[in-house]
C-alpha cells in the first residue's frame, strides 16, 4: 500500500510539473515519470515474490518487461538532461523499447507446463527475440534515412507496433480464460489490462507525435503503469475465482498461442521487407522452421508418452496375469500355476494334465481378413475355450500368439483326451469363416501331455512333451488332438 501512496504521489506531481502549474526544468516531468515506472516495477517484482511458484516466474517476466520500459524511459531523460549527440541515447533506447518485448512474447507464448520438452522452451524463446529483432530492424531502418523518416515509414511502424501490442493483449486475455488455477488467472488478468491500456495509449502517443507532443502526453504513458501496481495490491474478483475453464478450452488455448506468435511473426516479416527484404523474408522462414520444431518435437513427445504408457500397462497386465486382448490369464499366470500344481502334485495317482492348443492357418487368417478380426478371432476362441471347461479348478490361458494352454488338475491323460476332443469340437461348432482353411472356417488343434508323480517338478518338461503333441495333431491333418506317448504309457503303467 506504501508503494501505492508513493505512485499517487509521483503521478500528481508529474501532472503538476508537465502541465507547468510547478514551473521546473524540462527534465523533472521525465524524471517523475521514470519514477512511476519504478513504483510500478517494484510493485509488480514483490507481487512475485508473495506468489506460488507456477506462478512466481510470470511476475518476474513481467517485471523483466517493466525493467526494458524503465531503462526506454531513462534514456530519453538523459537525452532531455544532457542531449544525445549521433543519436546514442536514441538508439539505445529503441533498443531496451524491442527488447521489452522479449519477455512480453515469452510469457503469452509459453505454456510453463513442468513437463514440455526444454527444446520447447528454447524454440519459444527464439521466436520472442525474434520479434524484437525484426520489430528493431524496421525501427533502425527507417530512422536511418539522412533526409529524415518518411511519414508513410513511420505510419508503418506505428501500425506494425499497435499489431503486436493488440496480439500481446488478446493473447493475455484468452490465456487468463484458459488458465486453470485462479493464481495464474489473476496473472493473466493484471498482464492484460496492463497490456490493453499500453496499447492504447501507444496507439495515441505514437500519433499525437507525428504533430507535436502536448503537456499531457507524458502523463498519458503513465496509466497503464499505475493500473499494473493497483492489480498487484488488489486480489482477483470474485468471478475470476469461480470462473474454471473446461480442460479442451484449457488444452486448445495452450496450443493456440504458439500459432498466433509464429502468425504475427510472418506478418512482422512481410512489414519489415518493405524496407529490408533479405531480412523479412529470412525472418518470416526462420519463424516458420521454428514452429514446425516446435511441432515435431511436441508430437515426438506424445509419441514417446504412448509407447511408455502402453508399455507400462502390458506389465501392469503381466503384474496381474491377465491377457490385455482376451481378458483370460496369460503365459505368467500359467507358469505360476504349472509351478504349482507340480510341486503339490500327489504321490500316487493322476497329477494334471496340460493341454497345448493353436488356432490351424491362423497366419492365413490375418494376411487374407486383417489384424483387427484376427483380434476378434482370438477372442472369440478364448471364450469358447473357457465356457468348455467344466471344472472352476481349470485354468485356460493364452500361451502367446495364436496359442492358448489349459491346466487340468488332478487329471490323467484319459481324461484329458476328452476334455481337448470337447474343447476341439467347441471351437469347430463356431463356423468363424476361415476361406484359407481347409474346412472353410477356423478350427484348433490341440496336444496333450500328463504329469506323473515320477517326472520332474520343472514345467518345462511337460511343455515340451505337450508341443510335441500339438505337432503331431497339425502333421496328421488338422482339427484333431493327439496325447503325448509318454503320457499314454505313464497311463498304461499306473494302470
Amino acid at each position: 500500500m506504501l508503494l501505492l501512496w508513493g505512485m499517487l504521489t509521483l503521478l500528481l506531481a508529474h501532472m503538476a510539473t508537465a502541465s507547468e502549474v510547478v514551473p521546473t526544468g524540462v527534465e523533472t516531468p521525465k524524471l517523475l515519470a521514470v519514477g512511476v515506472m519504478v513504483v510500478a516495477l517494484l510493485a509488480t517484482w514483490l507481487r512475485g515474490r508473495r506468489s506460488p511458484a507456477p506462478v512466481r516466474l510470470l511476475w518476474w517476466l513481467l517485471s523483466l518487461a517493466v525493467l526494458m520500459q524503465v531503462m526506454w524511459s531513462s534514456s530519453n531523460l538523459l537525452i532531455a538532461t544532457y542531449g544525445d549527440k549521433g543519436d546514442l541515447l536514441q538508439k539505445v533506447g529503441l533498443v531496451f523499447s524491442g527488447l521489452y518485448m522479449i519477455p512480453c512474447m515469452f510469457l503469452i507464448a509459453r505454456s510453463f507446463n513442468r513437463n514440455e520438452p526444454r527444446m520447447v522452451i528454447w524454440l519459444d524463446l527464439g521466436l520472442s527475440v525474434l520479434v524484437a529483432l525484426l520489430l528493431s530492424r524496421l525501427v533502425f531502418r527507417v530512422m536511418a534515412d539522412v533526409a529524415g523518416p518518411e511519414p508513410s515509414a513511420i505510419l508503418l511502424i506505428i501500425h506494425n507496433v499497435d499489431a503486436i501490442n493488440v496480439l500481446l493483449a488478446a493473447m493475455a486475455s484468452l490465456r487468463m480464460l484458459g488458465s486453470a488455477s485462479s493464481p495464474r488467472r489473476h496473472f493473466y488478468l493484471a498482464a492484460s489490462g496492463f497490456l490493453w491500456i499500453n496499447a492504447l495509449v501507444a496507439a495515441i502517443y505514437n500519433r499525437i507525435e507525428l504533430h507535436g507532443l502536448p503537456w499531457w502526453s507524458g502523463v498519458l504513458i503513465d496509466i497503464p503503469y499505475v493500473v499494473l501496481a493497483l492489480a498487484t495490491v488488489l486480489e482477483a474478483p470474485p468471478w475470476l475465482q469461480r470462473y474454471r475453464p473446461s480442460r479442451f478450452f484449457a488444452q486448445v488455448l495452450g496450443s493456440f498461442a504458439p500459432i498466433v506468435l509464429s502468425l504475427g511473426i510472418l506478418l512482422l516479416g512481410v512489414s519489415v521487407s518493405r524496407v529490408s527484404y533479405a531480412t523479412g523474408v529470412a525472418g518470416a522462414i526462420i519463424s516458420v522452421v521454428f514452429y514446425g520444431l516446435r511441432v515435431a518435437v511436441i508430437q515426438s513427445r506424445t509419441l514417446d508418452l504412448q509407447r511408455t504408457t502402453s508399455l507400462s500397462n502390458r506389465k501392469l497386465q503381466q503384474q496381474l496375469g491377465t491377457d490385455s486382448l482376451t481378458g483370460i490369464p496369460n503365459r505368467a499366470a500359467l507358469d505360476a500355476r504349472l509351478r504349482r500344481e507340480l510341486l503339490d502334485s500327489p504321490k500316487d495317482g493322476a497329477g494334471c494334465s496340460l493341454l497345448m492348443i493353436d488356432i490351424d492357418y491362423f497366419k492365413l487368417f490375418n494376411d487374407s481378413q486383417g489384424h483387427v478380426a484376427g483380434d476378434r478371432c482370438l477372442i472369440e476362441v478364448a471364450r469358447s475355450l473357457s465356457a468348455s471347461l467344466s471344472r472352476s479348478s481349470d485354468l485356460v490361458a493364452r500361451y502367446g500368439g495364436e496359442e492358448f494352454a489349459v491346466v487340468l488338475s488332478d487329471t490323467p491323460a484319459t481324461v484329458a483326451s476328452e476334455v481337448a476332443r470337447r474343447l476341439v469340437d467347441a471351437v469347430d461348432t463356431l463356423r468363424i469363416p476361415h476361406p484359407a482353411s481347409s474346412r472353410g472356417w477356423v478350427t484348433v488343434s490341440v496336444g496333450v501331455a500328463a504329469h506323473t508323480s515320477a517326472a520332474t517338478t520343472d514345467i518345462v518338461p511337460l511343455i515340451e512333451e505337450a508341443d510335441r503333441a500339438l505337432y503331431r495333431a497339425k502333421k496328421n491333418g488338422k482339427n484333431r488332438h493327439e496325447v503325448a506317448v509318454a503320457s499314454l504309457a505313464a497311463q498304461s503303467g499306473m494302470s
